[in-house]
């Protein structure tokens, strides 16, 4: 078995499992994190509906067990949907709030820990997890326990943050990774820390402990908080600039909709290292030759996305380029959305500048996101001249004050207009 995917020792270990245990029983922060997961702010709701979405498409009944229950999240769709559902959590608290949330609604509560369940061996047809083993460097002993708990062809689907995005972002030595990222692998700092898998772990996992992995799907491309993207760290997570636009997702219902179709028609068939977390689905199955065809897979995948053509991706895609083009141009029509998906785009061709977009969009789309690129670049060099310009001016303050401030405003206009011949005089 590979060593944990942590290089804290056993005692650092255990006591990072303990604190991560006992963090939600206060019955405060649960009521805070109950406000906060349905809070409309920033992409708190599109995390929330790509969660579910995702394992409702892949959930099996008709008994279900939801490991870390926490307020229901996960647990009181599947209620909905006709489930017999099960919650598991090591807090009082929590159950408490569920069973609040669930207003009457049939579902069994009883607390446990995730490592340790009180339930019967083969006791559910598909157990579910969401947004625990993310914090536990113990996901393959606590996986084990709770295959125990699910019959024989039954399913487990959790999900858990990628070592392979972390590394596609800033390689496999971590002494190279930024301060930011290598402290959410650190086990010494309990609250910052996040478990990561990489799929030749879970193959490696899948066949020395009898699973069939079924799919995995990556999301969080761009939800920000603690779901960052690492490809997107330099150039635009640490922004308060993108932070303000993803705070556009709590209130445009149109920068949701984009934002869930990219997740959904796009990343989530991509491979893992794109984004920053997956869903992992295994089947409580023995089936190696499975297993290997899954992980050819995932390196086709992988190989398409080091092409940087769009077009070699169709294949894994559900729409055809036609569709998406199409899907996407209809989604764009919002001067907000495609200003969010131009920040996307700018971003991916300062790091893939080679990338080939043709088919993810429509020509006419194409052009214009072409156009602002050229002109935003034009904008940064225009500015860049402006304010620079007074830098080394003998005459730059009179009694203390800079008195060069304000000519910034008419010296871009003249650049843009006299210069780049791209900006009318007469405009304002």
């Amino acid at each position: 078995m590979s060593a944990q995917p942590n290089n804290a020792g056993p005692l650092d270990r255990k006591d990072l499992i303990q604190w991560k245990t006992d963090a939600w029983k206060d019955p405060g922060m649960v009521n805070w994190y109950s406000g906060r997961m349905v809070q409309s702010e920033t992409t708190n709701l599109l995390k929330n509906a790509v969660e579910i979405n995702t394992i409702r498409r892949h959930a099996r009944g008709p008994k279900i067990i939801d490991i870390g229950v926490g307020t229901g999240r996960a647990a009181l769709p599947l209620v909905a949907d006709g489930y017999d559902v099960m919650g598991v959590d090591s807090s009082q608290a929590m159950l408490d709030e569920t069973r609040r949330l669930a207003n009457g609604s049939p579902i069994r509560l009883q607390v446990g820990d995730v490592a340790s369940l009180p339930c019967d061996d083969a006791s559910f047809d598909c157990a579910v997890s969401l947004n625990v083993l993310v914090h536990f460097p113990n996901w393959r002993e606590a996986l084990l326990e709770w295959k125990r708990v699910v019959r024989p062809g039954g399913r487990i689907i959790f999900d858990i943050h990628t070592q392979d995005h972390a590394v596609a972002a800033y390689g496999a030595d971590k002494s190279q990774w930024p301060d930011a990222l290598r402290a959410t692998d650190e086990a010494g700092k309990f609250g910052l820390y996040m478990s990561r898998a990489s799929i030749a772990e879970l193959v490696e996992f899948a066949d020395a402990q009898g699973f069939a992995i079924e799919t995995v799907v990556p999301y969080g491309a761009f939800l920000g908080g603690g779901n960052t993207n690492w490809l997107l760290y330099e150039s635009l997570e640490q922004k308060a600039s993108w932070k303000r636009t993803l705070s556009w997702f709590a209130r445009d219902q149109g920068l949701f909709d984009l934002g869930l179709f990219i997740e959904e028609a796009i990343v989530a068939h991509l491979a893992p290292k794109i984004a920053g977390r997956m869903f992992v689905v295994l089947d409580n199955r023995a089936d190696p030759a499975a297993n290997a065809r899954f992980a050819a897979d995932m390196a086709a995948r992988n190989a398409a996305l080091d092409s940087l053509d769009f077009a070699n991706l169709v294949q894994w895609l559900p729409l055809a380029p036609e569709a998406m083009s199409a899907e996407l141009d209809k989604l764009l029509k919002p001067l907000r959305s495609r200003h969010f998906f131009f920040l996307l785009f700018q971003c991916l061709l300062t790091r893939l500048p080679n990338f080939e977009f043709r088919g993810a969009v429509s020509p006419q789309m194409l052009r214009e996101l072409s156009t602002w690129l050229v002109s935003n670049a034009l904008d940064q060099k225009s500015t860049e001249i402006a304010r620079g310009w007074s830098a080394e001016l003998a005459d730059k303050f009179k009694a203390g004050t800079d008195v060069t401030v304000g000519a910034e405003y008419n010296l871009v206009r003249a650049l843009l207009s006299r210069y780049f011949g791209i900006f009318s005089e007469g405009r304002q």
